[in-house]
């Protein structure tokens, strides 16, 4: 879909205003970055790991909240909660991922002979 999924720019491109792609990370998001001359911003990978552990930790509590109103009765309808679930589902595989291709990183450099 090139427009995304409803209320879902670019199809979860985006998690919560962090990039998802290195070359939006350089450039500082979709719109070229809060640098007025256009050079790319100074993040470190930490800084990165940890907007997107918050990221996926407010899509959680997002989803855990609309749970909540729903069961209520307050105005969260079903597919209204079931997007947010999937958006936190999507957001916690997206973390997994990150730490288990970064555990892969480091047992590859570790058994690098030297």
């Amino acid at each position: 879909m090139p427009g995304g999924i409803s209320g879902i720019p670019g199809g979860m491109a985006m998690l919560s205003g962090v990039p998802l792609n290195p070359a939006q990370a350089a450039a500082g998001g979709q719109n070229g970055g809060g640098n007025p001359n256009g050079a790319a911003q100074d993040t470190s990978f930490s800084d990165i790991l940890a907007n997107v552990w918050d990221a996926a930790n407010q899509a959680v509590q997002q989803a855990d909240n609309a749970a909540a109103e729903y069961t209520a009765g307050g105005p969260v309808t079903l597919d209204q909660l079931m997007v947010k679930e999937q958006q936190a589902s999507l957001a916690l595989d997206l973390v997994v991922q990150v730490r288990n291709r970064v555990v892969n990183a480091y047992q590859t450099l570790m058994n690098l002979q030297i």
